[in-house]
């Protein structure tokens, strides 16, 4: 045990001015690192709010919580090519909304991420429940796509 302290005391005298540059370097190391993970959870993030935009998040909770009830005929559907979180098919959809109570029926399209095990519920001459607002006719399905 003595002997390797003197091996230490020796290293030391003889590199002492080492200890500056090697604590430089171990500051900018641990410094560089955490901005590497900050700048990963940043982009993970953004990645977050792109498939939320993408798949029309904002949008949709809000019709859903105060939309109309109303019921679509699937017209057409098709994949759009794109996935969102690997996983899922985004689907445009061509719908004809009947709306509860008497309003008139409408035609419009709608991109909708849908689970590949729930696509043929989606597929044309399906009926699918919705809620709507009847003033921007946007649209929210409401029945599981997942």
């Amino acid at each position: 045990m003595a002997q390797m302290s003197d091996l230490f005391v020796g290293w030391f005298a003889e590199h002492w001015l080492l200890i500056v540059p090697i604590a430089v370097v171990l500051l900018l190391w641990s410094g560089l690192t955490a901005l590497a993970k900050r700048y990963v959870f940043h982009i993970l993030h953004m990645q977050s709010e792109v498939n939320r935009r993408v798949m029309g998040s904002d949008r949709a909770e809000r019709v859903l919580r105060t939309g109309q009830a109303a019921v679509a005929t699937v017209l057409d559907s098709h994949d759009t090519g794109m996935r969102v979180e690997f996983i899922y098919v985004m689907v445009r959809l061509k719908l004809r909304v009947q709306p509860e109570g008497g309003l008139p029926a409408y035609e419009t399209e709608l991109d909708a991420p849908i689970s590949p095990v729930k696509l043929a519920d989606f597929a044309p001459g399906r009926s699918v429940k919705l809620r709507f607002d009847p003033v921007s006719r946007e649209i929210a399905i409401d029945q599981p796509m997942r």
